[in-house]
């Protein structure tokens, strides 16, 4: 007959003092009255005086014993099948004006214990550690204890569906196996119930904590976290292949950041390496890590979409494992154009001749004027400064410059202007340069010489020598100074 000796160890104290410890008479009880749980131990009603209301706490928590609101303590499970255990226990008596705390001390009594009624295994728990991807078979035997003359063992019904998916247990053996293979990244650490019976098919547990070894099996992954206020993003439905546009009036400068990149692993690895992969130069730095795993993806020089207006950067991320595991990104930058440049004429200053008596509208010239910007910002468009020009017009969209007027060498031989060209930026500064055209009139003989008078007379003496000076006459033309006089009808 097992028998169980309860030490109650007090300290008289009086009724109003607080904390105090109290002793009662040692209390001797035969386990095998407790076979079953719920049973009442000790009941401490009858310890104090019934008109001082009270309240029992059990300040030590038991796997044997539990107080309920009685303040009864009652047994949690059988006791019958101990041999030995110590057991300490603290209670707490509230009254209205102190607090009294009992230290319950229970030992067993090993007088005539029947052995073989007492099971329990080797180990509680029992921990192991298994590698990831493997498929292992009676990788842990269980067992129990000597005295245990016959053990069932099963997967205890309290575990988890997805235990009994993953792991099976030999009930006759005791060993272990797994049905499919553990992953790391999905669990880390098992837990296992394992329930087995005794002879007396009461039940006893254990618990075998599983803890899965990771091994480098999944490449390192990025996250683009881009600042919005300076990047559009134009596709990111593929991490992998990310396109973005950028404003060149955002990164006129080095040190504009376009991306954060936080590195991840599915794998316990914490430590990456992330670089551009590129032959040639690129204006672009990672900075980092920050933290182990967060890289800032900047310029380091301005970017001029005249220059360039794409750029293709491979990023490589490689973790630290073994094996050194790697993937691949593709980011495309495209710069967007600022109007950020003013239109140039392909000279200063243009030199032009033509002919009076032109045909009205003749062609006189086209200018032409260059803008590095694209689409709205690199269109142009030509006009007159000098608005009250009536000699020319201009086409404004081809900058031909027509005449309006026929031109007369005799009247004017030549003229200036000044015509500009200008961009349409639809935000920003719109830009307008200016040149200048000469314009230079060729003569045509178009004008008869006139004498001022239609007779001269002249006088000279008889008998004059040969050469002789008699007179002079003098013709005008508009067209020239130069004129060859003769005469038509000279007399012998």
């Amino acid at each position: 007959m097992i028998s169980l000796l309860i030490f109650f160890i007090f300290f008289i104290s009086s009724l109003y003092s607080t904390h105090s410890l109290h002793f009662l008479p040692s209390i001797i009880i035969d386990p095998i009255n407790y076979h079953k749980s719920d049973l009442i131990l000790y009941d401490f009603r009858y310890e104090f005086h019934p008109t001082y209301p009270y309240r029992c706490i059990l300040q030590t928590e038991s796997k044997y014993f539990y107080l309920n609101p009685s303040c009864q303590l009652l047994t949690r499970t059988s006791l019958k099948q101990f041999c030995s255990f110590n057991s300490t226990l603290k209670l707490e008596i509230v009254f209205p004006q102190n607090t009294t705390i009992y230290e319950i001390k229970i030992q067993s009594n090993q007088t005539n214990c029947n052995k073989n009624s007492l099971c329990q295994f080797e180990k509680n728990p029992y921990r192991i550690k298994l590698k990831e991807n493997e498929i292992y078979k009676n990788f842990l035997h269980i067992k129990t204890l000597s005295p245990c003359l016959s053990t069932n063992y099963l997967l205890s019904s309290t575990n988890t569906k997805k235990n009994f998916d993953y792991f099976s247990l030999n009930s006759t053996t005791g060993y272990l196996s797994l049905l499919q293979s553990l992953d790391y990244e999905s669990i880390t650490t098992w837990k296992l119930v394992i329930q087995a019976h005794n002879i007396h098919h009461i039940p006893f547990y254990t618990y075998v904590i599983i803890d899965v070894d990771d091994i480098n099996d999944c490449s390192p992954l990025l996250s683009w976290n881009f600042p919005l206020q300076t990047i559009q993003i134009i596709n990111d439905t593929d991490s992998f292949h990310i396109e973005i546009s950028v404003h060149e009036s955002k990164v006129e400068q080095k040190g504009i950041i376009i991306a954060n990149l936080i590195a991840s692993d599915l794998d316990s690895q914490l430590k990456f390496d992330l670089k551009i992969n590129s032959s040639g130069f690129l204006p672009f730095n990672i900075d980092g890590p920050y933290g182990d795993s967060t890289y800032v993806l900047l310029t380091n020089m301005k970017l001029d979409r005249e220059y360039r207006d794409q750029y293709i950067l491979n990023l490589i991320i490689s973790d630290y494992g073994k094996p050194i595991l790697t993937s691949y990104y593709k980011l495309k930058i495209n710069i967007i154009d600022n109007n950020d440049n003013s239109p140039e004429f392909d000279r200063d200053i243009y030199y032009v001749d033509i002919q009076e008596n032109n045909f009205i509208n003749t062609t006189l010239i086209q200018i032409f004027a260059n803008d590095s910007d694209i689409n709205e910002n690199g269109r142009i468009t030509y006009e007159l400064n000098n608005e009250k020009n009536n000699y020319v017009w201009i086409d404004h969209q081809t900058g031909i410059i027509r005449t309006t007027i026929q031109f007369d060498y005799e009247e004017i031989k030549n003229f200036s202007f000044n015509v500009s060209a200008m961009d349409h930026p639809k935000i920003g500064q719109q830009f307008k340069t200016t040149a200048m055209v000469f314009v230079n009139i060729i003569d045509q003989n178009d004008n008869i010489p006139k004498f001022p008078q239609s007779t001269y007379e002249f006088s000279i003496s008889e008998n004059n020598a040969p050469q002789s000076y008699i007179g002079q006459v003098t013709a005008i033309d508009p067209d020239g100074p130069v004129l060859i006089y003769t005469l038509d009808n000279p007399s012998d």
